[in-house]
């Protein structure tokens, strides 16, 4: 008997904390917050950190709680990212959370929903960022030979035209640095590399003396390099 009322009182006290968990479990559960899990959807998912936070899902919150710009995602740029999250914000919180209860909490369903009937490239989450077509690398690096402080920034950059930065190539993103419309930090691959601190170091220089040093090298991105490295 002590054996039967022994496993009796388990069973009980096994029923009362599993209850109590299952309470305690929905009782303070934190809430999914729909329009962020949406926007989430529509980034790359490359978690590269250009945009300043811990991967997407950090960005994602951010750009929900209006703390990040929707131009944050710099690889996503390319592919609409920006717009289609402006989308995702003007639209109210009762109609996400109806788009959100449709698809049962589906981030990918329901942003299918959302989009449905847009433009095919707005229905699905977007390709990862793909490399810029030997067209536009060559174009862009055609430009500067008539920019001489752009090459010198290009000489310096990984040149391995990933298009990470939201760019058609390293050339396209050299000449925007120097037009001071884009940071160098944003070249990810470059981190390592101390690329921005290499920047800083050839804006220092005067356009005269940096045309002088282009111009004694010939042109050779290589021989530019070694002389902007130092």
């Amino acid at each position: 008997m002590i054996i039967v009322y022994s496993a009796l009182i388990l069973g009980v006290l096994g029923f009362v904390f599993g209850t109590f968990l299952a309470f305690a479990a929905a009782k303070f559960a934190v809430k999914e917050n729909p329009k962020e899990k949406l926007i989430e959807v529509v980034l790359p998912g490359i978690n590269c950190g250009a945009c300043g936070y811990p991967g997407c899902s950090g960005f994602a919150k951010a750009v929900s709680e209006s703390k990040a710009s929707v131009d944050g995602c710099i690889p996503g740029r390319r592919a609409g990212v920006p717009e289609k999250i402006k989308k995702l914000l003007e639209a109210s919180d009762d109609a996400i959370e109806k788009i959100w209860e449709k698809a049962g909490g589906d981030p990918e369903a329901a942003v299918k929903e959302f989009f449905a009937g847009a433009a095919p490239s707005e229905e699905t989450k977007p390709k990862k960022p793909s490399r810029p077509s030997k067209e536009e690398v060559e174009k862009y690096r055609a430009m500067l030979d008539e920019k001489p402080v752009a090459k010198a920034v290009y000489s310096i950059l990984p040149k391995i035209d990933c298009g990470l930065c939201g760019y058609p190539g390293c050339a396209a993103f050299a000449i925007k640095i120097v037009e001071e419309k884009e940071n160098p930090s944003k070249c990810i691959p470059g981190k390592r590399q101390k690329v921005e601190e290499k920047v800083k170091n050839i804006k220092e220089k005067s356009p005269e003396e940096i045309k002088k040093i282009v111009e004694e090298a010939k042109g050779d991105i290589e021989e530019l390099k070694k002389r902007f490295e130092v």
